[in-house]
């Protein structure tokens, strides 16, 4: 059984469009494949590649999510969510360098959530590098709590996963 965050964590905040931004909420589509990839190659040292990301999209667990600017097929964000026995397991989410700190990704996840809570989700779930503050300040915000750590988990730098969760 998944431990539970603590009890001040249960109200999941509504996601608002972040000031000045046009973007809508659509499925991840093999259209949007490339810009996918390009997006998580500038975010991350050990990057998914395309196949994955493809693969992703066969998955019926799978709840693969994008930002897109409104009237447009430009991606800005996107995030991968698994959907199994009641939990919204976050695998990824990044956003485009471009709309970093304008709060794309904290919408993004609490736009998912929302959807997976109305799926029937009761409780959210991720891993995240004990180095990434920006993540962890995120997830923290939205009422994630610290459940664990997975030593070495990230390969090949050794570095530890942070284990969170909250209930939805």
């Amino acid at each position: 059984m998944t431990p539970s965050p603590p009890p001040a964590s249960c109200s999941l905040p509504e996601p608002v469009l972040p000031p000045g931004l046009d973007i809508t909420y659509q499925t991840l589509r093999q259209a949007h494949l490339e810009q996918v990839v390009a997006i998580e190659g500038q975010c991350f040292a050990n990057p998914w590649s395309r196949g994955m990301f493809a693969h992703e999209l066969s998955l019926p667990w799978a709840m693969d999510r994008v930002a897109l600017e409104a009237g447009t097929e430009r991606v800005v964000g996107y995030i991968i969510l698994w959907l199994v026995a009641g939990e919204a397991q976050v695998q990824n989410i990044a956003v485009d360098p471009e709309y970093k700190r304008r709060g794309v990704g904290r919408w993004l996840l609490l736009t998912a959530l929302a959807e997976a809570k109305g799926l029937g989700a009761v409780w959210s779930g991720l891993e995240v590098r004990a180095g990434n503050a920006a993540a962890l300040a995120l997830y923290q915000s939205l009422g994630y709590a610290r459940l664990g750590v997975r030593p070495r988990y990230y390969q090949p730098e050794n570095e530890d996963a942070i284990l969170m969760g909250r209930d939805l």
